[in-house]
């Protein structure tokens, strides 16, 4: 039995000889497979409740139909629910019903003991539980479903494949023309035109194939389908989104003369590429949304940071970009005409920062020869 996967002891309550009190508690279960759920019947007059068991990867690999508490769940045979875990105690937790109807876990003789959100319940400890939160056991979680308890709504099946497939070609040309178009605008020459967008779509097709096959693979080894052209798709979608965002910062720099933003425009792409590695691990991971997002979103800030700081400490700036680059077409600006006095006088003031960095280098060469 691999690990993560679950035991189901499944009892008759018909056929199966009476027990005693400390007995394993009379359930019915079914066991999920790989690849289809076990549709699990309606509720019946003595059915008290629904335990779900998931792996690491949110899959459901049981379910566990509870005719009457308490419910022990451990590795243990003797336990209702078996949970083939090492870091699950024989006996973990024991899942009962108060005298007023309210439903309380027990955490039994165990190290690592009962997780519900943030909150980790030690050996000994007693709580209710609603089912509004999942239980960590482990390398489990553990999912409660209570009769009268609200079910998400249906949830629509995927769209026409036609249509997924016009989809995704029509990104793949909007990306494929876009890159063209800023070839186009690099390049004069038809010739060297038409030699620079043939190598443009060798590189971009290839980037894309190999991008989206590495997600892929890594879909494939954690839910057990690759989804290549969902990959695609997210891929080449925000691919557009990229230089989207940044030359709309930099129209609104040219356009309202704001040139820190044309420094800083690099900026407004960490969070469309941020966005999209978010996008990619959610096919992946669908469950941990927030948990992704946080990650995703600290990797990106700590990059941003590093990346600023070592251009700060090399060139006493936040970028490497000095003036505005992009250039449109005079009846887009919208800040108003600077007099030519205020433009020399800031011209000067340039000039005298230039000169003092040049007098900063050389003292420093000079100190470096003295040095030697």
């Amino acid at each position: 039995m691999s690990g993560g996967d679950t035991l189901m002891m499944e009892e008759d309550p018909h056929d199966a000889p009476d027990l005693p009190a400390s007995g394993a508690n009379q359930a019915d279960s079914e066991t999920v497979g790989d690849t289809a759920l076990a549709a699990v019947a309606a509720p019946g007059p003595g059915l008290q409740g629904l335990l779900e068991v998931f792996d690491r990867s949110g899959a459901t690999v049981t379910r566990l139909r509870v005719t009457r508490w308490p419910v022990a769940v451990g590795r243990s045979l003797s336990a209702d629910l078996v949970l083939d875990d090492g870091h699950v105690a024989a006996e973990h937790m024991r899942i009962e019903q108060s005298i007023g109807g309210a439903i309380q876990v027990c955490v039994l003789d165990t190290l690592n003991g009962v997780r519900r959100g943030h909150t980790l319940y030690p050996r000994g400890a007693r709580f209710d539980w609603n089912g509004e939160d999942d239980l960590s056991l482990g390398r489990s979680r553990l999912r409660l479903r209570l009769p009268g308890m609200p079910i998400a709504p249906e949830q629509a099946l995927p769209k026409s494949p036609v249509r997924m497939v016009g989809l995704t070609l029509a990104l793949m040309l909007a990306m494929f023309g876009l890159g063209l178009l800023q070839t186009w605008f690099k390049v004069a020459e038809p010739a060297k035109f038409a030699q620079a967008a043939l190598s443009l779509l060798g590189v971009l097709l290839g980037g894309l194939v190999v991008w989206a096959g590495m997600w892929s693979l890594a879909t494939k080894l954690f839910t057990g389908h690759p989804q290549f052209w969902r990959h695609v798709r997210i891929a080449c979608a925000f691919s557009l989104l990229q230089p989207l965002a940044t030359g709309a910062g930099y129209l609104l720099a040219f356009a309202f003369s704001w040139e820190s933003l044309a420094r800083l425009n690099f900026l407004l792409s960490i969070p469309v590429v941020a966005a999209g590695v978010v996008m990619h691990l959610l096919v992946i991971a669908p469950q941990r949304r927030r948990s992704l997002v946080a990650i995703v979103a600290g990797v990106a800030l700590l990059g941003v940071s590093v990346m600023m700081g070592t251009t700060w400490l090399q060139t006493k700036r936040l970028s490497n970009q000095v003036y505005l680059s992009a250039l449109f077409p005079p009846s887009w600006r919208l800040a108003p005409a600077v007099p030519v006095s205020q433009f020399m006088q800031e011209a000067a003031s340039i000039r005298q920062r230039l000169d003092e960095r040049l007098k900063d280098r050389d003292d420093d060469a000079a100190g470096d020869d003295e040095e030697e």
